[in-house]
């Protein structure tokens, strides 16, 4: 009796052991558009005269992932489009506009005549990255994963504007909503992280009923667990969000989180492009469990004016990812000198809302 509550005190006087962290503890720098090269010259001053707002906003651009990686960005975008047959992409109108121009660019051309996902902005104007296919984008993630092994968990953002622009002269892309292109696009996943390198619905899920009971009850696995491997997050319209699930209730065999509403069963990721509209938002969600995605800038807006506001907001929101087009090392060709990082130029740390009191943590 007297032992026990010598232990009971001794405990109080150390101090309660605090519970082993979670992957969604955590908050990290990202980056938008990943993928996203630098426009050529005379496909740059083509936007100009035609649409200037649009020019501006493109006006930014990324090092290769492995870069990015190496500079401590946690989170990346990739833009996908379905080319099943191949070739669908593989003129696009910018690259005639370059080469009149005596213009030499990076654009592969003998990739983008292969079946399979293209990587890309915009069709036509924006059409150069620097891994031009899906495959070759998770590929890269995957090797610098392999190399890093203890790494914290990388979310990766795929996102698909898979409807018309309208624009004029923009080639128009292949809807999403179709149960063999998301097959397909499963199985360019599964092949790209083989074994556990996958952190799937079916994991997080486990037994429970729901993704949404899963995270809520139990809660994601833990940091430990979730350390050296990835998990993807599909960004997409409502009707591909939707046809993604048929067939699959719970997201079952899925290789990726969908984004569904706050009370629907399989919502497990928020997306949310202002934090300054939103924080309050973002907070709760946080709190609840969920892991959030925000941005700290838009199409060079803040970085042009110097306006940290965003990021600010979105820091303090808890959102467990931070994307912005101006992590350290970034290219710069507005010579802004704008930067995002985390507070002492951390590029990941525990989250404010979810644990306040703050932990050391490995990158």
């Amino acid at each position: 009796m007297i032992r026990s509550a010598l232990l009971a005190l001794a405990a109080v006087a150390l101090g309660a052991a605090a519970p082993p962290l979670r992957m969604n503890d955590i908050q990290v720098i990202g980056s938008h558009n990943s993928f996203k090269a630098r426009i050529p010259d005379a496909v740059m001053a083509r936007l100009r005269t035609i649409d200037p707002k649009l020019a501006d906003g493109l006006d930014y651009y990324h090092l290769p992932l492995t870069d990015q990686l190496d500079h401590g960005v946690r989170q990346i975008e990739i833009d996908i489009f379905a080319d099943p047959k191949g070739d669908r992409y593989a003129e696009p109108k910018g690259e005639l506009w370059a080469r009149a121009a005596g213009e030499t660019t990076a654009f592969d051309r003998a990739a983008m005549r292969q079946p399979g996902f293209k990587v890309f902005h915009i069709p036509d104007i924006d059409y150069i990255s620097t891994c031009v296919t899906l495959r070759r984008c998770l590929g890269e993630v995957d090797r610098w994963s392999r190399r890093h092994p203890d790494h914290l968990p990388i979310m990766i953002t795929i996102n698909a504007a898979d409807t018309p622009s309208n624009r004029p002269g923009i080639t128009d892309p292949i809807p999403l909503d179709d149960p063999a292109l998301l097959d397909a696009l499963d199985g360019e996943i599964r092949s790209a992280f083989r074994g556990n390198r996958l952190i799937t619905p079916d994991e997080v899920r486990g037994n429970a009923p729901s993704l949404s009971q899963a995270i809520r009850q139990r809660g994601w696995p833990s940091l430990s667990k979730a350390r050296g491997r990835v998990y993807i997050l599909f960004d997409v319209r409502k009707a591909v969000s939707n046809t993604y699930r048929l067939g699959h209730p719970s997201l079952a065999g899925r290789a990726m989180f969908g984004w569904y509403p706050e009370d629907d069963a399989d919502s497990a990721i928020q997306i949310v492009q202002d934090p300054l509209a939103d924080k309050t938002e973002i907070r709760r969600w946080v709190q609840q469990g969920l892991i959030v995605r925000t941005r700290s800038d838009a199409n060079t807006v803040e970085a042009r004016a110097k306006d940290h506001r965003k990021s600010l907001a979105a820091m303090a929101s808890g959102a467990q990812a931070i994307s912005t087009d101006y992590y350290p090392g970034a290219p710069d060709p507005l010579r802004t000198t704008f930067t995002v990082t985390l507070p002492r130029g951390e590029m990941a740390r525990c989250s404010p809302v979810r644990v306040p009191a703050g932990c050391r943590l490995r990158r």
